[in-house]
């Protein structure tokens, strides 16, 4: 009973917590981008060690299938004066460019769910707003029902308040599907139970204005600028490195030991006999050469040896490799240059457009703050004579402009994380960091 009991609580579904910006947030690290970043940063810092010489060999040499002769040889290729120093200068800069890659991926993915964070609290604002509008609404409804028989009463402003009511009714639905939506998008990030964010993560409006009018300068440390100077760098570095190696005299150097079984020596003997002869008045010689071992007893005959290959750069031809590294750097360098200015264009841009956006919100807060502080009521109050009608569309008018307004907030607020993600600031792991500025 005891094991069934402890099987059935772990059996039980574990209750989620409620999704914060931190859980949020943290999420990006299980992003297969940032991971295959990480591998790659990993990989370069324990697999980069510089070795002593390009290559070691150990070459072995059967002469024969009667196994009488081997010859070993370790071989061993030496590298050029420098060479280490710039393979070394080569990795460093692969590191330098791998990790402005997983910086650029890395903010971007921040700010994707900082972007749906802003959606989902803009679209919550939005929710209640149109429920505040309803509310006025039917008060407007019933204001009119009341006035229904007076001299006052207007169709036309009760089939009004009636499509407004469908408009609302509208609006609600669309605002539980986008929330529904952002939720959705949310569980494919992390698990929660319950959303529990709130827009505190944010800076004021006004400090936003702050940055965007202070000394905003697009330099090396932006992510996408960053990716492309340091490509360009690994680009150099190749080129340098393979230049080294292109001075290369000496390919090779070699120890060999040679080792001899069963091995003979032969002598050529020549044998016979002479005789004269008289009638002729010549010698004659009776004679044949003879091949005789002139060891019989087996032995071995070792011996070692060095081997030099030199490296003949004159009879050779690149083959146009060394012209197309040229391009290569050049190629990079323009992406360089071309995607800071595109950077720098962008981020003048949005900045622009935040500041008038700044100033259209601005207006528009400044009526809901007449509203709220009663100056618009007092005023329509002394022209209708407390006309109920007049003053529900005064209220409805502030709700209004509220809701420009907080339109206007957002498209601020997106506007300041693209920022953000064009300077790098989302790539910070400390989350604190995020909204900070140094001319802040």
């Amino acid at each position: 009973m005891k094991q069934l009991l402890l099987g059935l609580f772990f059996a039980l579904p574990i209750a989620a917590e409620p999704l914060t910006f931190e859980r949020l947030i943290s999420s990006v690290e299980t992003e297969p981008a940032v991971l295959a970043g990480e591998k790659k940063k990993n990989a370069i810092q324990t697999g980069t060690s510089v070795k002593l010489w390009n290559s070691l060999e150990l070459q072995y040499k059967l002469d024969g299938f009667g196994f009488m002769e081997h010859d070993f040889e370790l071989r061993f290729k030496p590298k050029v004066f420098g060479e280490g120093n710039s393979t070394k200068s080569y990795w460093e800069a692969q590191s330098s460019y791998q990790q402005s890659r997983a910086d650029f991926y890395r903010s971007y993915f921040v700010y994707e769910r900082y972007e749906r964070a802003l959606r989902y609290l803009t679209q919550k604002r939005k929710q209640q707003l149109h429920w505040d509008m309803e509310t006025v609404n039917k008060d407007r409804l019933e204001v009119l029902h009341l006035k229904s028989g007076s001299e006052t009463f207007s169709p036309d402003n009760l089939i009004s308040a009636l499509e407004r009511e469908s408009e609302l009714q509208a609006k609600l639905i669309a605002d539980s599907n986008a929330l529904r939506d952002i939720e959705m998008k949310f569980r494919s990030w992390v698990e929660f139970d319950s959303v529990a964010l709130d827009s505190g993560f944010l800076p004021s409006i006004s400090e936003i204005e702050s940055i965007l009018k202070g000394n905003l300068i697009v330099d090396d440390t932006y992510p996408a600028v960053a990716m492309a100077k340091q490509k360009w760098n690994v680009e150099s570095k190749q080129y340098e490195q393979e230049k080294t190696g292109a001075n290369k005299i000496i390919s090779s150097i070699g120890i060999g030991y040679k080792h001899s079984f069963g091995s003979y020596e032969y002598d050529s003997v020549k044998t016979g006999t002479y005789s004269y002869d008289y009638e002729n008045k010549v010698a004659v010689a009776d004679k044949e050469w003879k091949i005789t071992k002139k060891d019989d007893d087996r032995r071995t005959r070792d011996k070692f040896y060095a081997t030099l290959s030199l490296r003949l750069p004159f009879f050779g031809t690149d083959g146009g490799d060394e012209t197309k590294r040229q391009l290569d750097v050049l190629e990079a360098e323009s992406d360089y240059l071309d995607e800071k200015r595109d950077i720098t264009q962008k981020v003048a841009r949005i900045r622009e457009e935040t500041l008038a956006l700044i100033a259209q919100r601005n207006v528009q807060k400044n009526f809901v703050e007449r509203v709220d502080a009663g100056d618009v009521f007092e005023e329509f109050a002394a022209r209708s004579g407390s006309d109920p009608l007049l003053l529900l569309r005064a209220k409805d008018v502030s709700l209004e402009s509220e809701m420009k307004a907080l339109e206007l907030e957002y498209e601020i607020y997106s506007r300041y994380l693209i920022i953000l993600d064009y300077a790098g600031k989302l790539a910070a792991k400390d989350i604190s960091k995020h909204f900070e500025w140094e001319n802040r």
